[in-house]
């Protein structure tokens, strides 16, 4: 069954240089359809990311959101937000929650599928706190190496096909 991943990059990326958008449209885009949306997170505000993001998530039901770092808490923040009737799911890596204090971050609702992939040797996000956050609410996966931008883009693909088929059971 054709499924839509929708991609959100880091704060200082762009969908063209994103190397864990690269590994997961090279991986799925035969089968999937795969968008990475610039968001310029650089650029816009807060509420221009979320009305934008909302724009483009909102015709795919089923999505699976995936984001890495500053595109995790988009990730995470869109799937908590948006209708659930719409069946979103979502993969953080490196989730980043620090951009925005003046935001509250929800907690995980208990109805929605959510992964957290985590390199425990990550020097920009907090790994204990993410793991914390999420305890008990997501599936959570945590690997010694691999550093902020995942230097290695297997368990970056491994886990998207993994969310893939759990949440088309």
């Amino acid at each position: 069954m054709q499924r839509t991943i929708i991609f959100l990059h880091g704060k200082q990326s762009t969908p063209e240089g994103s190397g864990s958008g690269k590994a997961i449209r090279e991986h799925f885009s035969k089968e999937h359809n795969v968008l990475i949306p610039d968001y310029k997170p650089m650029e816009r505000t807060h509420q221009e990311i979320e009305a934008y993001l909302k724009e483009c998530i909102s015709p795919h039901p089923g999505a699976l959101i995936v984001g890495i770092s500053l595109g995790g808490y988009w990730a995470y923040r869109m799937t908590c937000t948006l209708p659930a009737s719409l069946g979103l799911s979502c993969v953080l890596l490196n989730p980043y929650f620090y951009n925005y204090p003046e935001i509250e971050v929800p907690m995980p609702p208990a109805n929605i599928p959510i992964t957290v992939v985590v390199n425990l040797d990550d020097d920009l996000i907090s790994p204990q706190e993410v793991l914390k956050r999420f305890q008990g609410t997501a599936t959570i996966r945590a690997f010694e190496t691999g550093g902020h931008r995942f230097k290695d883009k297997t368990p970056i693909v491994r886990e998207v096909a993994a969310a893939l088929e759990n949440s088309a059971k």
